[in-house]
C-alpha cells in the first residue's frame, strides 16, 4: 500500500474509453500517483499509461496480481467481472476495490431479476412478463399488441434486445432469442416488455450502500444512424446535461426508480456500494426505468467526467467505504456547461464489423486544447506502424461550450479534423434542434 506521504497507486480493471476517462480522472486526482490498467490496450500505451497483461475476465489472476502490487485501490470498468463476483474475491483476500458485491451486481446481470425488484417496489417501467418457456413467449407475442420489447435474460448488451412493431416481427424476434439462443446466453428465459416511445435518457449517480450522490445526466442517441435510424449500438454519442430533464425530474427519479432499489438492497443486507445508473425513456415527460446498470457506463463516463475536476479518487474511496461519500463529491468542481460526445465506429458495426483499418489521429489538437476531450476505445497500437481500429467503436470525442449547439459544432469539427480511417461511421445529428 502507500506509505505515509505518497500518492495512491490504482489498477483499472478493463481497456477502452469507459477505462480511458476513468484513468483521465484518477490521474489527475492529487491523491493518486500511478494508475495501472489491466489489461487496457496497447491504444492506452501509446498515450503513455501502464498496463498489465491480466484479462478482465482472469478473477484469479487480477486478485493475485493485486496482492503482489499492493494496490490502494482497484476500480472495475465493465459489468461481466462485477457479476461474476471479482468483488466478492478482492474482499475475501482483503483488498480494496470499487463496485458492488456479485448479489447487489445482480440487478444489471439479470433482466428478470431487475425487472420482478421493480415490479414489487412499484418503480415505474414499462408493461412486462418474465418467460421461462417458449409457449409462453410466444403467446404473449400473439395475443398481446404490446408485447412488442425481446430481451435476453443476461448481459448481452444491445445485442440481446429486439424491439420490435408487428407480431409478424415479434415472432422472428422471439426466434432469435428463445430457439436460436443467438446470444450465447446460459438462461433461457426472455423479458417481454412494452415498447415505449420517447427519448432515453441515463441519470449517473454513486452509491455508498444507503445514500445516493447524482454526477450527472445524458440524453442517448442508442441507434446506429441519424433520425434514430438503423439497429441499436451501444451508443452513438450523447449530450449533457439531458436538456429536457430538469432538478425536479432528477428529484422524482432518485425517489421512484433509485433510492426503493437501495433501501431494499440494504434490508436485505446487499449494501450497494459503487456506480449506479439508470437508463430511462420519457414519454410524454414521464420517466419509465428501462435497465439498471451498476458500473460506469460508456460512453456516458466520457461525457460526464470530463467535467470533473478534483480529488475523484477520495471520491470512489468514500463510495467504497460508506463514509463522507456526500463530503467527497462537494469538494469536486463542476463545469456546468453543455458537453456533446460524438462516437465513431467501424465500418460494419455493430453486426460485421471490419478490423484493422489504419487510424490517423491528430492528438496534439485534442491535447493542446482545454474544451475537447479524445478516448480511445477500439485502437491498438503497433510499434513502428501506428494505430489500427480493433472493431466496434473506435474513439470518442467530448466538446464543451457555452450551448449544446456550439459543443456539437466543436466536437465534430475536432473529430472531422483530429481522427481519420477507413470505414468511419459517426452520426451527424448529435445535439441537433437544442441551441
Amino acid at each position: 500500500m502507500a506509505s505515509e506521504g505518497a500518492g495512491a497507486r490504482v489498477m483499472i480493471i478493463g481497456g477502452g474509453g469507459r477505462s480511458h476517462a476513468l484513468g483521465e480522472a484518477l490521474r489527475q486526482s492529487p491523491s493518486v500517483a500511478q494508475v495501472v490498467f489491466a489489461p487496457g490496450t496497447s491504444g492506452l500505451e501509446w498515450l503513455g499509461y501502464e498496463t498489465a497483461p491480466v484479462a478482465s475476465q482472469d478473477l484469479p489472476g487480477l486478485v493475485e496480481h493485486a496482492l503482489m502490487e499492493e494496490f490502494d485501490l482497484s476500480v472495475v470498468g465493465p459489468n461481466t467481472p462485477l457479476v461474476d463476483g471479482i468483488v466478492d474475491r478482492f474482499e475475501a483476500a482483503g483488498l480494496p476495490i470499487f463496485g458492488p458485491t456479485r448479489a447487489a451486481a445482480r440487478i444489471e446481470g439479470s433482466k428478470a431479476h431487475a425487472r420482478l425488484l421493480m415490479g414489487r417496489l412499484g418503480v415505474p417501467t414499462p408493461r412486462f412478463a418474465v418467460c421461462d418457456t417458449v409457449d409462453r413467449a410466444h403467446h404473449l407475442a400473439m395475443t398481446r399488441s404490446w408485447a412488442r420489447v425481446f430481451k435476453a435474460d443476461g448481459i448481452a448488451y444491445d445485442k440481446g434486445v429486439r424491439v420490435t412493431m408487428r407480431a409478424d416481427e415479434a415472432e422472428q424476434a422471439l426466434h432469435d432469442v428463445m430457439y436460436d439462443n443467438v446470444y450465447g446466453l446460459e438462461s433461457d428465459r426472455v423479458v417481454v416488455e412494452e415498447r415505449i416511445d420517447g427519448v432515453e435518457v441515463t441519470v449517473f449517480t454513486l452509491c455508498d450502500g444507503r445514500h445516493l450522490e447524482v454526477l450527472g445526466h445524458v440524453l442517448n442517441y442508442p441507434r446506429l444512424r441519424d433520425g434514430d435510424a438503423g439497429p441499436p449500438s451501444r451508443g452513438m454519442g450523447q449530450v449533457s446535461p439531458a436538456p429536457m430533464v430538469d432538478d425536479a425530474m432528477v428529484a422524482d427519479i432518485v425517489a421512484r426508480a433509485l433510492q426503493p432499489v437501495v433501501d431494499d438492497l440494504a434490508a436485505d443486507g446487499i449494501p450497494l456500494r459503487g456506480a449506479l445508473f439508470v437508463d430511462l425513456m420519457l414519454s410524454h415527460g414521464a420517466p419509465y426505468v428501462i435497465d439498471y446498470n451498476v458500473r460506469f457506463g460508456d460512453p456516458a463516463t466520457q461525457t460526464m467526467l470530463s467535467a470533473y475536476t478534483g480529488d475523484f479518487y477520495a471520491v470512489l474511496q468514500a463510495c467504497r467505504t460508506g463514509v463522507g461519500l456526500r463530503e467527497a463529491v462537494a469538494a469536486l468542481t463542476r463545469d456546468t456547461r453543455p458537453r456533446v460526445s460524438v462516437v465513431a465506429v467501424c465500418e460494419g458495426y455493430p453486426q460485421k464489423m471490419v478490423r484493422g483499418a489504419r487510424v490517423e489521429l491528430d492528438a496534439a489538437l485534442f491535447r493542446d486544447d482545454p474544451d475537447l476531450w479524445l478516448f480511445l476505445d477500439g485502437v491498438r497500437f503497433v510499434a513502428g506502424e501506428g494505430l489500427y481500429t480493433t472493431g466496434g467503436r473506435t474513439v470518442s470525442v467530448v466538446a464543451a461550450a457555452g450551448t449544446v449547439a456550439e459543443a456539437a459544432a466543436r466536437a465534430y469539427a475536432a473529430l472531422d479534423a483530429g481522427v481519420r480511417f477507413a470505414g468511419m461511421h459517426v452520426r451527424r445529428d448529435i445535439g441537433r434542434g437544442f441551441s
